[in-house]
């Protein structure tokens, strides 16, 4: 897999990661609840959901290249199409439209059950799993091995999920009040959008060079 795939790559995921989404509101809150050392519990359930999350997503993409190159194709646009929706609602959504945490639904306090229920969320967010399966297809080519491709993208991206929810974990009160802020959400939420218009074009570009 060239360099520059895989650092775009990095760069759209943790674009996308940073963006407070369910999963890392329940790190927040369990946080804020618990302590830092809530994180040892709420961290690993997260990336084992986006494991999950992952791996099937990697197994649709193997499944519909192996049927049709040409259907990957369209799969690969269909993605696109998602992120760019994804990405001007991204961009047009109010700074406050979601709660930055909710102290009072944390149903469990034992660490291997705050795994499970952060696994859970994680699993049965439908808009993460949506832009999961929209955006790794978008930085795997068909003409090359699938296998060291789906390795190397599927770690970067677990490995990004578990150092962009340490923060949420480690510095919750601090952070609260950091993203509390209207102008803040809306800055996140804007230059998410861009960036994920932004390294797809680069990505289309150097794919047309390289070819």
């Amino acid at each position: 897999m060239p360099q520059l795939t895989w650092i775009l790559f990095a760069v759209v995921a943790t674009t996308f990661l940073v963006v407070p989404g369910r999963s890392k509101r329940k790190v927040l809150s369990y946080a804020l609840a618990h302590g830092r050392k809530s994180a040892f519990a709420t961290v690993p359930g997260v990336v084992l959901g986006s494991m999950i999350v992952v791996a099937a997503t990697l197994a649709l993409s193997w499944t519909v290249l192996s049927v049709s190159p040409t259907a990957f194709t369209v799969l690969q646009w269909a993605g696109l199409a998602c992120l760019l929706l994804f990405s001007l609602g991204l961009s047009r959504a109010p700074a406050g439209s979601e709660p930055i945490a909710d102290n009072d639904n944390l149903p469990e306090e034992k660490p291997l059950r705050v795994i499970v229920h952060c696994f859970q969320s994680e699993t049965r967010d439908p808009r993460g799993s949506l832009l999961v399966a929209a955006l790794l297809p978008q930085f795997l080519t068909p003409a090359s091995p699938f296998l060291p491709q789906a390795v190397t993208l599927g770690g970067i991206f677990l490995l990004l999920s578990a150092l962009t929810c340490l923060p949420y974990a480690l510095f919750a009160e601090r952070l609260r009040k950091t993203i509390r802020k209207h102008a803040v959400r809306r800055m996140v939420n804007r230059s998410g959008g861009t960036v994920l218009i932004a390294a797809k074009a680069v990505t289309a570009g150097y794919r047309k060079i390289a070819a």
